[in-house]
């Protein structure tokens, strides 16, 4: 399986496209971005954890991938890692 790629903007480390950024006590940080539309015009999202890497692998439906993306950043405990370019 192809890794999938992930455009992120270079000011913020955030992937391209972001609507909405969960974060826990613990301050995980779950990306959720647009990731284009279904059949019917639909958006789809996707997500990826700023902390540990993990990532939704198939764009779903904006509620779906919301979901997803609230769930991991309640599991995660991985802190971001500042990028050095920005300190």
């Amino acid at each position: 399986m192809s890794e999938q790629i992930i455009h992120k903007d270079s000011a913020t480390g955030m992937p391209v496209g972001t609507v909405a950024v969960f974060l826990n006590l613990s301050a995980a940080a779950v990306a959720l971005y647009a990731d284009g539309t279904d059949q019917y015009g639909h958006p789809k999202a996707s997500w990826f954890c700023l902390g540990c890497g993990k990532h939704s692998y198939i764009a779903k439906e904006l509620g779906a991938g919301r979901s997803e993306a609230n769930a991991h950043a309640a599991e995660c405990r991985a802190i971001p890692w500042p990028q050095a370019d920005l300190v």
